[in-house]
């Protein structure tokens, strides 16, 4: 596995530094290492050093950049963002996109609401904000709507509207929601080329 090979490499690179033997360029490498561990960054106590550094150089009033690693790829490394407000959606789902409707329901559900005269069985929608970006939200941003997850799409059902019109709703086969967290600044962690975690580390803000 990728993930072996990576985590093997770079825990040689750490461990020099962890046996008192460092290099100048090796914090980058201790940094991922930590960051990696599904425990937590800082849930071994050699940990614990580096990553408090990485904190404090973090949340400068001018933050420095954020450290390399040598043995850091494309489909393994970690970064910051500091206007990320949204976590992932959970496994298995995807963000809505901005604006669209969305309900959860079953294919009867979606037969049975569209027989004529059409009920509004489904009709207590949820809309979508994409992944939260502010640049999408928008004035929206500052309410901190809850960020739609959707999983399979089953089909669409139409609606009765007050007016007597119709219009459509996208039916999903799960719908979940993620808050919006109270800080944007947000580590980021990916392994085999997958966002692995996001660590917000809001108590050294």
């Amino acid at each position: 596995m990728q993930f072996v090979r990576f985590f093997a490499a770079v825990s040689v690179c750490a461990a020099a530094t962890f046996s008192g033997q460092a290099h100048a360029d090796d914090w980058g490498c201790e940094v991922l290492l930590c960051l990696s561990n599904p425990a937590g960054p800082m849930a071994v106590a050699q940990c614990v050093p580096p990553i408090k550094r990485l904190y404090a150089a973090l949340t400068k009033l001018h933050p420095d950049p954020f450290p390399t690693c040598e043995q850091a790829t494309a489909s393994n490394h970690a970064g910051v963002d500091f206007n990320d407000y949204y976590d992932p959606c959970p496994e298995g789902t995807t963000a809505l996109g901005p604006s669209t409707k969305a309900v959860q329901g079953t294919a009867e559900q979606i037969k049975q609401q569209n027989k004529p005269p059409l009920s509004n069985a489904l009709s207590n929608y949820v809309v979508g904000i994409g992944e939260g970006s502010a640049a999408t939200l928008g004035i929206l941003w500052q309410l901190a709507p809850k960020k739609i997850c959707v999983g399979n799409y089953i089909g669409a059902v139409y609606i009765r509207s007050v007016d007597d019109g119709f219009y459509s709703v996208n039916v999903y086969d799960r719908i979940a929601t993620v808050d919006r967290a109270s800080s944007g600044f947000a580590i980021k962690v990916w392994l085999d080329n997958k966002l692995a975690r996001v660590i917000r580390p809001a108590s050294f803000l």
